[in-house]
Order: C-alpha cells, then sequence, then structure tokens
C-alpha cells in the first residue's frame, strides 16, 4: 500500500469540502440532480430472490452499480465498472482480456462467478467462465449492474459459486429518441455508439444501436525474465468490434409484458500467446488474432394473476465463434426457463422454477510447432443436456420484522450427474435503519469440457533437470470422472443507516472448498514421435486433489454530504488457506496462495458544480499479488462533465492517472502474456437529442 498516496487524496477530499461549504448554495440552482440516499436504497434489486426487493432489505452482501455511477465514473467497458464494487478482485490482464472474480480464485479463466445479461448466462462451458472481450454492451442503455458477492446456486444454479453479475438493461420505454456517443483517448481507445427508439404503437416500444471501438496496444510487462522467456516488442494486444441490436418491449395489457431482444458482433481480439515448445527455453511468444463473433436472441413473457402471483417465461438462443491460432470454437446455445410465484397462509411467498439448457460446440486444435500441440480434445464436437427445477420459499415474521428463506436448486448435467444446491438466508430488521443477515449455503461448479475431454501439454522440462536426454512434457489428462467443486459458505452482514445521509454495510465470510479440481503426477513416462522432435510424455491426471478455504471481511459505505456531494468507500481484506499441500498443476489458471490482493480500498467521488459542472474522482489502492510476482499498486482517475444543455454533454478526463504505466496480472502461466496498463487521457461526447 502506498500510505501517503491515500493521505494525499483524503486531504485534496477534505479541502475541497471545505472550499465548497463556505460558499452556500453555489451549486442550489444548478444542481444536475444527482440520486438522493433514499433513492440508492430504494433501488429494486432481483438477483438475490429472483423478485423484486429493496437492496437495504436483502440477505446478501450485494452492490448496485447504477446508471449514474456509469456515467459519472468515466469507464468505458463493463469490466471497468466492476472496479466500483468493493471486494471485487478486478485485474486488466492486456487490452483486452480481465481476471475478474470475487472471494478468490481470480484468473484469466475464473470459473466460479455467474455472469448474466438480461437473464442470458454468458459462460462458456469451454472452461466454465467468461471471454470479456465480447461482454459489451451501449454502456448509456444499462439500468444497472448487480454484483452479489457470494453463492448463489439455490437459485441461479452451478457456477454461482463465489459470486454473481447481473446485467439489467432499460426498458426500450426509457430509452426513446436519439442518442450519440463518441470517446477517443491518448490511448487511441476510439468508440462511437449510437441508438435511436420509438413507438411502433401506443403499447409496443423499440430500440435499436449500433457501437464501434478500436483499441491500439498496450505496453508489454517485464514478466519474461522471470519466466525465461524473451519480453516482446510490443502487446499486439489491440482489438476492435462491432456490434449493434435491439429491444422490443410490449406492454400487452396491464398484467401482460412481452420482451424480444438480440444483439450481433464481430471483431478482433490480439494476444501475445505464451505457448510450450519442444526447445530451450520451452516457452515461446507468438503474436496471434482471435477473430470473435456472435449473436442472441432472447424473448420473454411476464404475467401477473394478482398482487401475490405471477409467472415469467423465458428463452434464449446463443451463437459464438472464436478462432485462435491453435484453437477454434463454434458454439450454440438453447436455453428455456420458467418460473412461478405466489403466497399461501398470508406469510409464506414460494417461488419454483423449471429449466433446461442445451449447449453444442465444435472444436479445432491445430499443432504449434511441426505436430506438437498445446490443447486437444476428444471428441471435438459435443452437445449436452442440462435439466434444472428450483424451489424457494420465504416466510416472514413477528409483524415482517424478520425473514427465513429456504430453498435449494436441483439439477442434472452429463458429467457428475444429479447436483443440489439448498442455502437457507435469515433477515432481521431491528428497525426501519438496521438490519441483521446470516446464510449458510452449498454451491457446486461442474467440471468445463476442457476439464472433462481436454489434453494440454504443459511446459517442457528443462534438459538441465531430465535425464532422459530429450523434451521431457508434462500433460494434464482426464478420464471423465471428475467430480463437481463443492463450497460450504457462511456468511453475516450487518446493514446500518446510523445517520440520514450515512449509510453501512459490513459482511463476514467463510467459505470451505472441497474436491477443486487439479492434476498430480501418475504413471509411467512414454514416448511420442508425431512431433519433428521425439520426446517423453509424463501423464499428469486431472483429479480432484485438494480443498481450501477463503475468509475476508468487507466494508462499504456511502455519504451524502450534501444534496450535491456524494462519497462512496469500499475496503476489503481477503486471505485464503490451502487444506492440503501436495502439489498440484491447475489446468486453468495456476491458482496458489498469495495470488489475491488481500487489502482492497477505494473510494468515489461525485460532485455536481456551478455552471452545469460535474467533477467525478475515483481512488483504487489494490495490494500486491505476491505468488506471482505483481506488486501494489494505486489508481486515480478523474473527469470533469459539462452539460452544455439539456442534450449535449462534454466529458474530459484521466485514468490510472498516478502511473505512466503498471501490470495488473501475470497471466504467462495460463498461457498469454500481459501487458502494463497504461494512464490515458480521454474526451467523450454525449449527444441526445
Amino acid at each position: 500500500m502506498k500510505k501517503p498516496r491515500i493521505l494525499l487524496i483524503y486531504l485534496v477530499m477534505a479541502a475541497l469540502l471545505l472550499i465548497m461549504t463556505e460558499a452556500p448554495g453555489s451549486a442550489g440552482s444548478d444542481n444536475l440532480g444527482m440520486l438522493s440516499l433514499d433513492q440508492l436504497l430504494d433501488v429494486d434489486v432481483v438477483s438475490v430472490a429472483k423478485v423484486p426487493e429493496k437492496i437495504r432489505n436483502t440477505p446478501a452482501a450485494i452492490q448496485v452499480i447504477t446508471q449514474e455511477d456509469l456515467r459519472r465514473s468515466g469507464v468505458n467497458s463493463i469490466p471497468e465498472a466492476l472496479r466500483l464494487v468493493p471486494g471485487m478482485h478486478v485485474c486488466q490482464i492486456d487490452a483486452n482480456k480481465w481476471a475478474i472474480s470475487s472471494r478468490g480464485f481470480t484468473s484469466r479463466f475464473s470459473n466460479k462467478m455467474l455472469v448474466m445479461i438480461d437473464g442470458r448466462t454468458v459462460y462458456t462451458p469451454l472452461f466454465s467462465g467468461v471471454f470479456w472481450d465480447v461482454q459489451d454492451m451501449m454502456l448509456a442503455d444499462i439500468d444497472r449492474i448487480e454484483v452479489i458477492r457470494g453463492p448463489g446456486g439455490s437459485l441461479w444454479g452451478t457456477n454461482a459459486v463465489n459470486g454473481i453479475i447481473n446485467i439489467i438493461s432499460k426498458d426500450s420505454a426509457d430509452t426513446q429518441g436519439s442518442l450519440i456517443n463518441m470517446e477517443g483517448g491518448s490511448q487511441n481507445k476510439n468508440c462511437v455508439a449510437g441508438r435511436y427508439g420509438g413507438w411502433l404503437n401506443d403499447r409496443t416500444s423499440y430500440r435499436v444501436y449500433g457501437k464501434y471501438f478500436d483499441q491500439d496496444d498496450f505496453k508489454p510487462s517485464n514478466f519474461g525474465t522471470s519466466h525465461e522467456i524473451a519480453i516482446p516488442d510490443k502487446a499486439a494486444d489491440d482489438y476492435h468490434n462491432t456490434r449493434a441490436g435491439f429491444r422490443l418491449d410490449r406492454n400487452q395489457d396491464r398484467n401482460n409484458k412481452m420482451t424480444l431482444q438480440g444483439d450481433i458482433y464481430q471483431g478482433s481480439s490480439g494476444t501475445s500467446g505464451v505457448h510450450p515448445h519442444l526447445l530451450s527455453p520451452n516457452l515461446f511468444v507468438e503474436v496471434e488474432n482471435e477473430d470473435v463473433s456472435g449473436g442472441n436472441l432472447m424473448g420473454r413473457w411476464q404475467h401477473i394473476f394478482s398482487q401475490n402471483s405471477d409467472m415469467m417465461v423465458q428463452g434464449y438462443y446463443d451463437h459464438t465463434k472464436r478462432e485462435q491460432e491453435y484453437l477454434h470454437e463454434t458454439r450454440d446455445t438453447l436455453d428455456f426457463d420458467f418460473q412461478h410465484r405466489f403466497t399461501i397462509l398470508t406469510h409464506h411467498e414460494l417461488l419454483w422454477g423449471l429449466g433446461y439448457r442445451y449447449s453444442k460446440d465444435d472444436i479445432k486444435t491445430y499443432d504449434l510447432s511441426h505436430g506438437f500441440y498445446n490443447y486437444r480434445f476428444a471428441p471435438d464436437n459435443q452437445g449436452n443436456n442440462l435439466y434444472t427445477g428450483f424451489i424457494q420459499d420465504r416466510f416472514h415474521f413477528a409483524g415482517d420484522r424478520g425473514e427465513l428463506t429456504l430453498g435449494t436448486k436441483i439439477e442434472h448435467n452429463e458429467y457428475t450427474g444429479i447436483e443440489w444446491q439448498p442455502s437457507i438466508r435469515f433477515l432481521w430488521k431491528f428497525n426501519e435503519r438496521n438490519s441483521f443477515w446470516a446464510a449458510v449455503s452449498r454451491s457446486v461448479r461442474t467440471p468445463s469440457r476442457l476439464e472433462h475431454d481436454g489434453i494440454i501439454n504443459t511446459k517442457p522440462i528443462k534438459q538441465p533437470f531430465n535425464p532422459f536426454g530429450m523434451p521431457l512434457v508434462p500433460r494434464l489428462i482426464t478420464d471423465g470422472n471428475l467430480n463437481s467443486e463443492k463450497l460450504l459458505s457462511y456468511e453475516v452482514g450487518y446493514k446500518s443507516r446510523p445517520l440520514d445521509n450515512l449509510y453501512i454495510d459490513f459482511t463476514v465470510f467463510y467459505n470451505r472448498y472441497r474436491d477443486l479440481a487439479a492434476g498430480f503426477t501418475s504413471g509411467t513416462a512414454f514416448l511420442e514421435t508425431e512431433a519433428s522432435i521425439p520426446y517423453l510424455v509424463i501423464p499428469t491426471k486431472i483429479g480432484n486433489e485438494f480443498n481450501a478455504e477463503t475468509f475476508g471481511i468487507e466494508l462499504s459505505g456511502s455519504w451524502s454530504i450534501t444534496d450535491w456531494w456524494r462519497l462512496s468507500t469500499g475496503l476489503s481484506w481477503f486471505g485464503n488457506n490451502f487444506l492440503d499441500e501436495n502439489g498440484y498443476t491447475d489446468p486453468r489458471s495456476e491458482f496458489q496462495e498469495n495470488s489475491e490482493s488481500k487489502h482492497q480500498l477505494s473510494l468515489v467521488s461525485y460532485m455536481d458544480l456551478p455552471g452545469q459542472l460535474e467533477l467525478n474522482c475515483m481512488f483504487f489502492c489494490v495490494d500486491d499479488l505476491a505468488s506471482i510476482n505483481v506488486d501494489a499498486y494505486t489508481r486515480f482517475d478523474i473527469n470533469l462533465a459539462w452539460h452544455a444543455n439539456d442534450t449535449l454533454t462534454m466529458i474530459l478526463g484521466g485514468r490510472n492517472l498516478f502511473d505512466p504505466h503498471h501490470p495488473e496480472y501475470d497471466s504467462i502461466s495460463a498461457g498469454i502474456y500481459s501487458s502494463q496498463i497504461p494512464r490515458t487521457v480521454y474526451a467523450k461526447v454525449s449527444w441526445e437529442f
């Protein structure tokens, strides 16, 4: 931690407070309508219970990134916005790749966070994670991003182990007229986005949008020497993407609403890929362009039977294609969900649902060097069925001061069969300002396609340690009998509003993981001659070989100093332990102790100034990642926005201003040469008419 910088930030904020409070009313007539604390706490969220409830009455560690946060913070991507959530581990690897998770296991292939966009799951069964470079939207069309730190498998199913990110877009009725956004910056991040919304008739609204961005490459990190490979001349991580989409909302009557929406995209993501090689130094860097494309179409029908009963039916089709130098994947997914809510005996609210998902892939792999492969899959195409059902009972007692929620999700998948994920949540409201909650949850992560059917060659052992006189290659293999990873989680939290203008949210958690997937050496080395150079293979079986525990404290607060100035802060402490130290090789990310930031601090300031100006500042302090040699860093973002009139807004800002550049993650072990995240100065123009 760089404490002088932290002190400097607080001193600057204090000085601004003194200056502004000496001029009362200076922003009064020009107030830009900042959300009040009452409005923030009355936001309805759906990710905890699948039905709307006030954020201050939820028995979970949940944070909402509002549209105001997206606009004021100056972020230009969804991963950047997630930095605003206390306790989230957000690491940018290069210009287009991220390592994102909560409560541990953060990597390029993080596989314990469920990510959804308007109810559509966007994780890939290839490795049970998210390709963040293609998860993009027109940010002005996002209503909010709900982020749950902690498990949610009892409602949302497998992969909702460490948290849930639920991105919810606006109703098309709320995006009428035209909007054009343009951004350019010192790192050649050029973005143009446009949207138009209208009405087909008095019941049916629509919007269409298009977006294009082009990002130049960053500077490569200096991790190469520690991995005994040469540092590339450039990171070669430039990328661009073009996307378009639509949304149609129809209110048939007061009890029926229908939504139809879809998106298509196409682009290219640059990568400095790190691959094993049979010759010393046994790793080489190759510049690659990953061609990405896809599209989706989703329909939803919501019907209200009465004030105490409603149902929802949703279905979507999703197509993705990703072509890398050594691996091409095409995937088609079809998903249907049904849920029904009703009340019995006055105090019991029952929610139940059924679901079905079919996902089919076609994977082609290519050799890296004259017959030597990094990945292979057997079979190379496969279709999987997933059947799901859930039930939840929320019981209110003691005059609605208490709430007890019991529920479970039951799934059947083709890898591990039947899985169940029960939870119990308790909420007690001492009064309107103070509440306590606790939860015990069981969640699972099912094996990915890579773990179940992959054959992975890792870095060959160097000659000085090789008694056989030829390359010695550890190979990760599976016998198809991998079990699910299991989590038992304990959480307690306290939410308090000690003052009218101050809100505090405090959470403590302890997680116990069993049967985590890893590899261990087994079997006898054998000779393989299909490459240009013969080599010996060490069979390394992937199994459920170790257990772990994580624990931590998360604290966040929001202080509305005046109606034109609000401060938000977050502080988290995280720890982990392996419960057996047998040695292992993780086929995705080589997760290790101390590869997470133990301490994180954030401070966000929003100000409405005279003359239709906004001043917005974001400060982040992130502890080091000791096991992968990433130093602690501080980040300071600032922007000044001028609302020239009701339709035109101009913004000038800077990101990461404390450092010319710094690395946030070392992902060489996961096959990617990391970049240094640069200082950026940018300008934005938004025209709404």
